[in-house]
């Protein structure tokens, strides 16, 4: 697969509205606030979400194990600047009074019934329109909006997750320490990326470094994984969906997610034990600088460190930032990374990293500050179809964002923009209000889509928005779809005054 630019609508250029709009943000907040969202140029294909609804790509995100489907292709990433929602935020911009109508005319003309929705205003929380809005739902990979919510709440958004070695001179013992980061790369790390910002060659040289530094050439090695706990493959999830790239054993140290295979294939699947490849990595990238490794032993299948060891810190590579770590599991919706914050959520609120406690976690954090209703996760990536939200609390999220005044406000800044980049990148292409306006998250299952976030409105008022149905008959998937973005469609034309 070719790199290529992310989609762009020419009716954008030039449009009245939306220079009124950029002036708009300029004047709030002394400048227009922009993010930083890695473009998925995906050819004909939506990202991961996304891949139930193309023809010869059935069923990606099931965990139904009578499903054949394709493998996960390969994200190619451009940086792309998108005007952030923050920066549209105006209060004294008219809040319309007609979106009842609005909605039902395209909920009345659509093939599909059964939709559950909530649009608020961002501003005040009024809620504008509400339709079964208290019903959860099996909503997909909508479920990242709550895990990215809670790691920017719990963790913090300036964050940096490290790993480390370090070095037990009683013992001539040098330990490799996953620290959560599973978007290391195998070589140099790089500061300007999400994915390798930290680099294995790096943390390898760096090791070195410190060890001739005390006469010290040969060291025994081993593996530390013990930040995470318990069962690392959930057993909900289907083990062949490793292999088409959409999860893998979810451990505190990986390279690329786990991916397998080079970096210029279409198609990559997932490795079946990334810790272990790391360790491998960062063993032969030690031995590259002169460093003789004697054992090498893989803790992930034995004990940690006991108390009797008294190891020193080394040298250590981190990870890019928790929110920028947040944006990129949203705009790609990558569920591997999704699993960590939500391992990572429960380290932050004083519990063991675990797939248990993540989707608990999850929950205790957001449940601190808004009313989640009847939520239900039993994962933090939404490949489950156990897991449970309804419109009402993710809007009720969603506009929690909007006000916020912490890390929480990057929120919907992070998500997929309609037209221009993620599982939006080929979504509302010829709605010239809708398109590089709307950002929000999308869900897909064989019988699920949903939609969530925000979107200006044709009069500059910010609203949020929850979109949801499941139990879909499959041949009627692309029909709900195509309900969901002309609601959203309808949003950002509304005046409706």
């Amino acid at each position: 697969m070719n790199d290529t630019d992310a989609p762009q609508n020419p009716s954008d250029s030039g449009s009245p509205r939306r220079d009124r709009r950029e002036a708009t943000s300029r004047r709030k907040k002394g400048g227009a606030i922009t993010a930083g969202i890695i473009v998925l140029a995906l050819g004909a294909y939506a990202a991961v979400d996304a891949y139930d609804l193309v023809p010869g790509l059935p069923g990606v995100l099931t965990t139904e194990p009578q499903v054949e489907v394709q493998t996960v292709p390969t994200p190619q990433a451009h940086a792309q600047q998108v005007p952030a929602p923050a920066s549209a935020v105006d209060d004294s911009a008219p809040v319309p009074t007609q979106i009842p109508k609005t909605i039902d005319a395209v909920l009345k003309d659509s093939k599909v019934k059964g939709f559950g929705l909530e649009v608020r205003d961002g501003i005040s929380d009024d809620v504008l329109y509400a339709k079964d809005e208290t019903k959860p739902r099996t909503p997909a990979s909508v479920t990242k909006v709550l895990t990215a919510a809670a790691s920017l709440s719990a963790i913090g958004g300036e964050k940096r997750l490290a790993t480390t070695t370090d070095f037990d001179a009683d013992t001539n013992t040098l330990t490799l320490t996953g620290g959560g980061d599973v978007l290391l790369s195998a070589g140099d790390s790089d500061p300007g990326s999400v994915n390798g910002h930290g680099g294995l060659r790096t943390l390898a040289e760096d090791t070195a470094a410190a060890l001739k530094d005390q006469n010290i050439t040969e060291v025994a090695l081993n593996l530390d994984t013990s930040r995470y706990v318990g069962e690392d493959f959930d057993s909900g999830w289907s083990r062949s969906d490793i292999a088409k790239g959409v999860i893998t054993p979810i451990q505190p140290i990986m390279v690329d997610t786990a991916y397998v295979g080079s970096k210029n294939a279409d198609w990559r699947g997932r490795s079946e034990h990334p810790a272990k490849d790391a360790f491998s990595i960062f063993e032969k990238e030690l031995k590259k600088t002169g460093i003789t490794v004697t054992e090498a032993t893989d803790r992930s299948e034995s004990e940690a460190p006991s108390e009797s060891e008294n190891p020193k810190e080394l040298a250590r590579v981190e990870s890019a930032t928790i929110s920028e770590i947040v944006e990129y599991a949203l705009v790609h919706s990558d569920n591997v990374v999704a699993e960590m914050l939500g391992n990572e959520v429960a380290i932050a609120q004083g519990q063991d990293g675990s797939l248990e406690n993540g989707p608990k976690a999850v929950l205790e954090a957001l449940g601190e500050s808004v009313d989640l209703g009847r939520t239900h996760l039993v994962d933090t990536s939404g490949l489950s179809y156990d897991n449970r939200i309804a419109p009402h609390d993710l809007t009720t999220v969603l506009q929690a964002s909007v006000v916020a005044d912490d890390s929480l406000a990057g929120l919907v800044s992070y998500f997929p923009v309609g037209g221009l980049t993620g599982t939006l990148h080929d979504r509302f292409l010829d709605e010239r209000n809708a398109s590089g306006v709307v950002h929000a998250k999308t869900g897909t299952l064989s019988t699920v889509t949903s939609l969530a976030g925000g979107v200006l409105d044709a009069e500059d008022r910010y609203l949020v928005f929850s979109i949801q149905i499941d139990d879909v008959d499959k041949d009627k998937i692309l029909e709900a779809r195509k309900t969901v973005d002309d609601i959203v469609t309808a949003l950002a034309n509304c005046g409706c005054r």
